[in-house]
């Protein structure tokens, strides 16, 4: 038997219906990029590439520990609502992207999964990502619905990792720019690097985010991107990298063997 079809890898892309079978998974893992301007450096692909590869290196390592667990296709377009001064930043409304998800876990469930991992890179979306999880939980009775919860760029990167980066920065700066020259460096214009522009409030209050506003990207970042650059590397994006799908790696393989129940993931009535 080939190795294929002893070990499927779990990325239902590349998978045929018999290996599917053969898996039978246990998890369902739905990433959710962008595709949006990351200044004149990076494409606007980034957080797609860095999205993929973060559940797919994590999913393909979970199941070679006897794990079950299928990535769905990467979503590519998501909430882009403040970056509509910037050309074809793509987007679909909030109502739209929350009915997609909705609609691919009610897939989900209708195959038999009962527990779903969202992964996403893209600031733009926890908002309405935790909103689609709620919703989600209003639609069941308890303990009828999938278990939905969702993972981000920096649930599983350790403190000292993120201290490597010398220059923090919320889009296309030191730490997005080191993913990608680890990920695509082809796609990476290094004589682009620079120092970009980060714009702060005119009102105190809304300085340190903790009055919720949407921001407008072309007066917060002009560039599209926003922080010093030329301290990024291959180097830093890996460690960045294999710490997310480390953890997320372990997660997954927890998360496929835990007895799924109506209370889950709290104790049975019977533990």
């Amino acid at each position: 038997m080939s190795q294929s079809l002893s070990l499927p890898s779990g990325i239902l892309e590349e998978m045929t219906i018999e290996q599917v079978r053969q898996l039978a998974p246990e998890v369902a893992v739905l990433p959710i990029g962008s595709t949006e301007p990351h200044g004149p450096h990076l494409p606007y692909g980034t957080d797609t590439f860095e999205t993929d590869t973060h559940a797919r290196r994590a999913v393909i390592a979970a199941n070679t520990r006897a794990a079950r667990v299928l990535m769905y296709p990467t979503l590519p377009i998501s909430n882009n609502v403040n970056f509509k001064a910037f050309p074809f930043a793509c987007r679909i409304r909030v109502r739209t992207l929350m009915n997609v998800v909705l609609d691919i876990v009610e897939a989900l469930e209708e195959d038999g999964i009962r527990k779903i991992v969202l992964v996403n890179w893209h600031g733009g979306n926890p908002d309405t990502l935790q909103a689609t999880i709620r919703e989600h939980a209003e639609r069941h009775r308890p303990g009828e619905g999938a278990f939905l919860c969702m993972v981000g760029a920096g649930s599983f990167v350790s403190r000292e990792t993120w201290q490597r980066i010398e220059h923090a920065s919320e889009h296309a700066g030191e730490s997005e720019t080191s993913l990608m020259l680890h990920l695509r460096p082809d796609l990476v214009q290094q004589d682009k690097l620079d120092e970009f522009p980060i714009q702060v409030p005119v009102l105190e209050q809304l300085k340190n985010r903790s009055v919720f506003f949407v921001r407008p990207w072309h007066g917060f970042m002009p560039m599209s991107a926003g922080g010093e650059t030329r301290a990024s590397s291959a180097e830093k994006g890996k460690l960045i990298m294999d710490d997310a799908v480390a953890g997320l790696a372990d997660f997954l393989v927890d998360l496929s063997a835990a007895p799924w129940h109506g209370l889950f993931p709290y104790p049975s009535s019977n533990e």
